[in-house]
């Protein structure tokens, strides 16, 4: 797919806005290239993986509806198996550090947050990305809980799984 193909967003609260990656997809391939390539040095280091191919991430609440959700963070749409693997990852462990990379082209914040299972080695590298100017309500709201979620999903919209962050500034420019 190339930049000029990145579809419009057609459902949702951010419909009829344009997409945070158009223009510079490939700009998200190379952050999906980096998250995969953090994989590895954790592997080399003993750590189990998982790296999350985000189909979609949505900002939470949404700046042109900040009274939508009471959740604050990122709703990441994954495919149903690493969603599947994740769901048994957080059962069997305690997610409770994590590092993350940020980088910024134009208006748009590439992140990877590797949250992180220590007592079981296993580490979860999820690449995302948002919009600077429609972020604000959810950094403020981040702050003020003093943590930040990545709501992982697959497709059906019922089920997800949290991942807390509880600094959430390094997410923010």
């Amino acid at each position: 797919m190339t930049d000029e193909q990145t579809p419009p967003r057609s459902r949702g609260p951010n419909a009829g806005e344009p997409h945070p990656l158009e223009g510079i997809l490939s700009f998200w391939e190379t952050v999906v290239e980096d998250a995969e390539n953090t994989a590895e040095e954790y592997e080399s280091e003993g750590w189990e993986t998982l790296v999350l191919h985000p189909g979609d991430v949505t900002v939470l609440p949404p700046a042109n509806l900040p009274d939508a959700t009471d959740r604050v963070g990122f709703d990441i749409l994954v495919p149903g198996d690493e969603f599947e693997t994740l769901s048994e990852w957080v059962e069997a462990g305690t997610f409770d550090r994590y590092d993350v990379y940020r980088a910024r082209e134009g208006g748009t914040v590439f992140a990877v947050s590797v949250v992180q299972a220590a007592a079981e080695e296993q580490a979860v590298v999820v690449p995302l990305y948002y919009a600077i100017d429609r972020v604000d309500v959810m950094a403020k709201k981040a702050r003020e809980q003093s943590e930040l979620r990545l709501y992982v999903r697959p497709l059906d919209a019922e089920r997800r799984v949290e991942l807390v962050q509880a600094d959430p500034d390094p997410l923010f420019v």
